[in-house]
């Protein structure tokens, strides 16, 4: 098989693009009782994804014409473009989606008698017949979009959830699919952008909090696998984040000064480390294939579309990745500096805890 194929659990697959920064993640199932089998294709990708498909699920399924079903969470061509392409290479296949993602998918030119509306069936809960498994429809409203679905294998306890709990790649190791402490700033960002409101994740996190059995396996569209502690700790983050519109109205008065500060330090940066400043610049201004988080007018930030403290902390990395440590220190000063100039609150990421030396203090046992 081929290096961007993972087996995250037995007969569960995914095949990852090759975009190092926002790559997609295209599942793969397949629903075997040892003598019939059912093959599960998620949120297959988009025209660009069609060679890397073929190949891939050539060694998986024995090619594209096997694939039975397509579950689609929402209409967005990242994940819904090629529908039409792998439907016309197997016959046998049917679509799998919100009467609200027909809506908008079908114009496409899926044949409705191919595409069955998730609301249509009897109850949330479906038995594929041939094979007798279970799979379990959960809704995502308005994550990001009102028709988003999420879908439960129920025997593999695995919850695909489409765009909800995707993010960047903001992992060092970037071959690591699985989900670390480095994933939760591209999860950060990412619902910060793209989620319309902090009720809607409370939403379906709830929705996720009641399933029976609780996910042993998070496996979004976008970014890394989520699996054991990190399922907990980042819904519990996500419950108490602000995004979207909630960002946009609370942000005004203290991203007027987050703006200043930052345009500040970039005007330094210019006049006194000239020769990298380009490199920097060029890193902030083109973060790979994700939307970018800035507004520029020329080198001026007019606009950002992120908390102060994601904002800070986006511009921190960047900066860390574009200057050499001879000089990183002095320029990291410089940015607290200016954030402390306009009384903004300084990231922990940027501040440096000093340990005591063991020699200095002896804890007294009286």
């Amino acid at each position: 098989m081929g290096s961007k194929i993972y087996e995250i659990k037995e007969n569960f697959f995914m095949i990852r693009s090759e975009e190092p920064d926002f790559h997609r993640n295209i599942y793969v199932r397949k629903f075997t009782d040892g003598i019939k089998t059912v093959n599960m294709i998620f949120d297959p990708g988009t025209k660009l994804d069609i060679p890397l498909l073929i190949d891939s699920l050539k060694d998986l399924i024995g090619g594209v014409h096997n694939i039975d079903i397509i579950f689609i969470s929402h209409q967005d061509p990242d994940v819904s473009s090629n529908v039409t392409t792998l439907i016309n290479s197997a016959p046998k296949a049917i679509v799998l989606g919100s009467i609200d993602t027909w809506r908008l998918v079908k114009m496409y030119g899926i044949p409705e008698k191919r595409y069955y509306s998730i609301e249509d069936f009897k109850g949330d809960t479906i038995l594929i017949k041939r094979t007798g498994h279970k799979i379990k429809f959960v809704p995502a409203r308005y994550c990001h979009f009102r028709g988003s679905m999420m879908l439960y294998d129920i025997e593999a306890g695995i919850l695909f959830t489409g765009d909800f709990l995707g993010g960047l790649n903001t992992k060092k190791n970037r071959e690591d699919i699985y989900a670390n402490e480095e994933s939760w700033e591209g999860i950060s960002i990412f619902h910060q952008i793209y989620m319309p409101s902090s009720e809607a994740v409370r939403e379906a996190i709830n929705t996720i909090g009641k399933l029976d059995p609780i996910p042993e396996i998070i496996a979004p569209h976008h970014g890394d696998v989520i699996k054991g502690q990190f399922i907990a700790e980042f819904l519990h983050r996500l419950s108490k984040m602000e995004v979207g519109v909630d960002v946009l109205l609370k942000r005004k008065p203290e991203m007027e000064n987050v703006t200043v500060a930052l345009n500040e330090f970039l005007q330094y940066m210019k006049e006194n480390h000239a020769f990298h400043y380009p490199q920097f610049m060029e890193k902030l201004k083109n973060p790979g294939e994700f939307t970018l988080p800035f507004v520029f007018k020329e080198d001026l930030i007019t606009e950002t579309k992120l908390s102060s403290e994601e904002t800070i902390t986006y511009l921190y990395n960047t900066l860390k990745e574009a200057m050499p440590e001879s000089v990183f220190q002095d320029v990291k000063t410089a940015l607290i500096n200016f954030l402390e100039k306009y009384n903004i609150n300084i990231p922990e990421v940027l501040i440096d805890y000093e340990t005591l030396s063991d020699d200095l203090f002896q804890i007294s046992n009286d």
